[in-house]
């Protein structure tokens, strides 16, 4: 085979591997830039962060990479193609029908069954899309707005810390390849790490256990809800017996609820040794009456974590993949 050819070749594979690559990180900058407003307050007419309504958010958020869509709910909604609830990925809008016949409200759906909007309530908020007493009922439908190429099984596989959704210019990179490469964390089938969805209570157990070398064959039942088929069974078991994570007063674990950003701290409170330090801790939503204070106060003098550019925590916000890999590879140094 000539150079020339193989040449040819080289770049017919690129240029196939590269779109799936950049759709893939245009789903999770467009989920990120979205988070990044949690917190902003209603306006109706609003279409800046000192205030949004529904679809003025929409606009802005896809706004900041460069996808302009029409101003109105009712417009956006004939924007792109429809798709079913079953089929939705992050990026996707949804829409609902509330006061009135037609979509009356809209978000961006961010994966793991959520989605973000602006509600009239609290401003900038993340609800569930099946929630069965308010936004399920009300879904209308769903319309899919960057061009179709998902990543699906024609993926190919990658080497150990690579991921098709996460490309080298992601902000979690090098973490997140760092942790798969020594087998910490693992990804989901086809080289995919999905970076942006919530990471349950399940899954942090089975890498805890992991990174602390459990046993992990286990036979007691420890919880009602996590019977011997599970998959995260002994892992669950196993760093409940470790002392690392706790149930609920129900007899409970909930291995599928998301971990949350309190419940983080606490848990690697109790898994590694941090250092206590003196300093406050100056996150303008936490105080030293919350439950979890001493133990965010660690992650912060440690340098775990850095919380966000308005100076919160979010301690009740779901913890991402990637923000989960990025606490664990900093503690791990």
């Amino acid at each position: 085979m000539g150079k020339k050819v193989k040449l040819i070749i080289l770049v017919l594979i690129f240029l196939l591997h590269l779109p799936m690559q950049t759709l893939a990180s245009k789903h999770d900058d467009i989920v990120r830039t979205a988070k990044g407003q949690l917190g902003v307050p209603y306006l109706f007419g609003g279409t800046t962060p000192r205030g949004f309504d529904c679809s003025g958010f929409i606009g802005y958020v896809l706004q900041q990479h460069g996808i302009n869509l029409p101003r109105t709910a009712n417009e956006q909604f004939r924007a792109g193609r429809a798709v079913r609830r079953s089929e939705l990925v992050a990026g996707d809008l949804v829409f609902f029908e509330t006061y009135k016949p037609g979509p009356s409200h809209s978000g961006i759906y961010i994966g793991n069954g959520q989605f973000i909007s602006a509600t009239s309530s609290r401003g900038i908020a993340i609800s569930s899309v099946n929630d069965p007493f308010y936004w399920g009922p009300r879904f209308l439908g769903a319309r899919r707005i960057l061009q179709e190429q998902e990543v699906k099984q024609t993926l190919s596989t990658l080497p150990p810390g690579m991921y098709h959704d996460v490309p080298e210019n992601h902000w979690a990179f090098s973490q997140i390849k760092l942790l798969g490469e020594q087998k910490i964390i693992n990804g989901f089938p086809n080289s995919l790490f999905k970076p942006s969805d919530n990471l349950t209570r399940a899954q942090a157990a089975t890498i805890i256990a992991n990174v602390m070398g459990l046993e992990t064959q286990i036979e007691n039942m420890a919880f009602s809800d996590v019977s011997s088929e599970f998959w995260a069974f002994n892992a669950i078991n196993a760093t409940y017996e470790a002392g690392y994570f706790n149930g609920f007063q129900d007899g409970t674990f909930r291995p599928n609820a998301y971990l949350t950003r309190e419940q983080i701290a606490v848990l690697f409170s109790r898994v590694f040794t941090l250092a206590e330090g003196e300093e406050d801790i100056t996150f303008r939503d936490i105080s030293e009456s919350d439950w979890s204070y001493s133990a965010i106060r660690k992650l912060a003098i440690n340098r775990i974590t850095l919380g966000f550019d308005d100076h919160t925590y979010r301690p009740r916000e779901a913890v991402t993949r990637a923000q989960f890999a990025v606490f664990l590879y900093r503690v791990l140094q």
